[in-house]
C-alpha cells in the first residue's frame, strides 16, 4: 500500500511585490548668490552642474535655502522648492563631485589653463580659467557659446568677505555678470 501525502503549501506571506530598480539621478550641490539673493540646494541631473546650468532653462532645486543680502540667517524660510532662471545667478560654486576618474577623464576636454582676475558688479574670483585653445583669457565673455565660464582653484570674495571654501572644485561665473577679466602672469 502506498502513502500520498500532500505536501502543505507554504503559507504565503503578504510581501509587497518587487519592483524594478531605478538608477538614481545624481545629486549636485551648490551654492549661489544672485544680484540681492544668497541660494543653496540641491539639483538633480544626469549631466554635470555646469552642463544643466549651461542648458538656459530654469532649474528645479530642492531643499533651497533663500536668503536676502543683510538678512541674518535665521530669516531664512526655505520653500519645500524652488525654480530659477540661471541667469539670475552672477556665479555659482560647486563642490567636488564623487565621480570616478576614468569617468572624469572621459568628460574632460583639453583645455588650456590661464590664472585670471574676474570682477563683477560686487564679487571677484581670482583662479584659473579654463579655455580651448586659441581663445584669449580677455575675450572669453564675449565670445562664448556658453553661459558659464569654469574657473578652478578660485578664491571669491563678495563684497571683500570670502565666501569659497576648501570645498569648492569649481566656480562658474555668470559671464553678463562680469564687468572685467584681466589675464594674470600668476595666482599669488
Amino acid at each position: 500500500m502506498t502513502l500520498w501525502f500532500k505536501r502543505p503549501e507554504p503559507k504565503s506571506s503578504a510581501a509587497a511585490p518587487l519592483l524594478p530598480v531605478l538608477p538614481q539621478v545624481p545629486a549636485h550641490s551648490f551654492k549661489a548668490w544672485t544680484e540681492s539673493f544668497y541660494v543653496a540646494g540641491v539639483v538633480r541631473d544626469d549631466d554635470r552642474l555646469s552642463d544643466l546650468l549651461n542648458r538656459r532653462l530654469p532649474i528645479a532645486v530642492e531643499r533651497p535655502t533663500v536668503i536676502p543680502f543683510g538678512a541674518p540667517r535665521a530669516a531664512a524660510q526655505p520653500p519645500d522648492e524652488l525654480v530659477i532662471d540661471p541667469f539670475d545667478f552672477d556665479f555659482v560654486l560647486a563642490p567636488v563631485e564623487e565621480r570616478l576618474s576614468s569617468e572624469r577623464a572621459a568628460r574632460r576636454i583639453h583645455k588650456v589653463r590661464y590664472p585670471v582676475l574676474v570682477e563683477g558688479r560686487n564679487f571677484e574670483v581670482r583662479g584659473m580659467l579654463h579655455l580651448f585653445a586659441g581663445n584669449a583669457p580677455e575675450f572669453a565673455m564675449h565670445h562664448t557659446g556658453t553661459l558659464f565660464l569654469p574657473v578652478t582653484n578660485a578664491s571669491v570674495r563678495r563684497e571683500r568677505r570670502v565666501v569659497s571654501d576648501p570645498q569648492t572644485d569649481v566656480v562658474l561665473v555668470n559671464r553678463y555678470a562680469i564687468r572685467s577679466l584681466r589675464q594674470l602672469d600668476t595666482l599669488n
